[in-house]
């Protein structure tokens, strides 16, 4: 019953209720399965880093997927470019950055060889300027095909491609992007137009490689027509999927786990309410258990176990689901401990809250999205914080 639940010794936790552990290999090879699918329609695989690679760590992440051969990265924001290049300064690293080619940015983007995604044709203007003072430069152009966030939409797609050489002068443009905004499920309805979109625009401009395919595409969608030149994974990486049904490959890895520790058995009476508001209200007489983890930590809110909005979230020990039950605190969750043994609870002094047994793609499915991966991922001294090479390295007895 416990073969898949770590052993987790009380060194770790050391005097932190939470310990993390990041598996760096587990997102190399998940890399790797991308990469597959790439090199089987003549594709580039790039990764997406963004947002500290949903909380993996690009110091971590980065170097490892260079290692195995990585050369194209994406990051949302000038910072997260400037932080990737200084850890990977190697001629042959590009480094594109999603968020666009924010006000008085250009000298940083030309400083540290980072390429912007230009997506406005104020972006471009501003960029084929700066770059006519101070030498030539690069760019990617981002075409909005009706998501209507970043990106040109159809205006701004006509005037480019009415005065591309004039608007372009200064500047190489390498290649073109796009973005999905309906793949997270199973109906790929919409992808399909926003593909007729894109290849409208494409009849308007001069011939260019396209990005199209990120995770979602890749896994859901006809890698023949949709990865073009490059394919841009990012939450895949690290063990997400469109849906918690999808993954990319039945060997794909979880890369992140989570423990926290338990207290305060009690028992409480049928019908009684638990924790803020009183939206929980008990079926039976139950054991609760309060585990220290909240929203504080991550472990969002939204997850909560409530009699007019049931989610059915659950944490895991020792071969036991632990349903979660009534909203969750700030530095703690209440779960429902009745159906674990009494010799269990003894032994183990923690819960999994994400890992082998609490699948983040069935988080995210409840929750929305990978948010609460990127919430538990963030930097917290409040957590122990352990890459996998690090944890087995420490060599602790298996007892906790």
């Amino acid at each position: 019953m416990t073969q898949n639940f770590r052993l987790i010794p009380d060194e770790a936790f050391g005097s932190k209720a939470i310990v993390r552990i990041r598996d760096i290999d587990a997102i190399v090879h998940n890399y790797n399965l991308f990469k597959a699918k790439a090199d089987a329609t003549g594709t580039i695989c790039a990764a997406v880093l963004k947002g500290d690679v949903y909380g993996l760590q690009i110091k971590d992440v980065a170097p490892a997927l260079y290692n195995v051969g990585a050369r194209y990265f994406f990051i949302e924001e000038l910072g997260e470019g400037i932080e990737l290049r200084e850890l990977l300064p190697f001629e042959d690293i590009h480094i594109y950055a999603l968020g666009g080619l924010l006000h008085k940015e250009e000298h940083y983007f030309q400083q540290y060889n980072i390429v912007p995604c230009l997506n406005s044709l104020e972006q471009l203007k501003r960029w084929n300027s700066y770059c006519s003072e101070h030498g030539p430069g690069t760019a990617i152009i981002h075409l909005d095909t009706h998501m209507n966030r970043l990106g040109f939409l159809d205006d701004e797609v006509r005037e480019l491609s009415e005065n591309y050489d004039s608007l372009t002068s200064n500047i190489n443009i390498e290649f073109y992007i796009s973005h999905f905004f309906d793949i997270k499920g199973f109906d790929p309805s919409n992808c399909y137009k926003q593909l007729e979109v894109l290849n409208e625009y494409r009849s308007m401009l001069p011939p260019k490689p396209v990005s199209f395919a990120c995770t979602d595409s890749v896994i859901l969608l006809d890698n023949k027509v949709f990865n073009f030149d490059m394919i841009r994974p990012g939450i895949g990486l690290v063990g997400g999927a469109p849906n918690a049904d999808s993954p990319i490959s039945p060997d794909a890895k979880h890369t992140m786990e989570v423990y926290a520790k338990i207290s305060q058995i009690k028992t409480v009476k049928q019908g009684q309410t638990i924790g803020y508001g009183g939206a929980y209200t008990t079926k039976r007489d139950i054991r609760l258990a309060l585990i220290h983890i909240g929203y504080k930590h991550g472990y969002l809110r939204l997850l909560s176990e409530m009699d007019a909005n049931p989610k059915e979230v659950y944490m895991f020990i020792a071969g036991y689901r632990i349903l979660v039950v009534g909203k969750i605190s700030s530095g703690s969750t209440t779960v429902d401990v009745t159906d674990v043994p009494e010799h269990i609870l003894k032994k183990f002094h923690y819960a999994e809250v994400i890992g082998p047994n609490v699948d983040i793609k069935m988080l995210a499915d409840i929750s929305g999205c990978y948010d609460i991966l990127g919430a538990l991922g963030v930097v917290n001294t409040r957590i122990a914080d352990y890459t996998l090479e690090e944890f087995d390295h420490k060599k602790w007895k298996a007892e906790s």
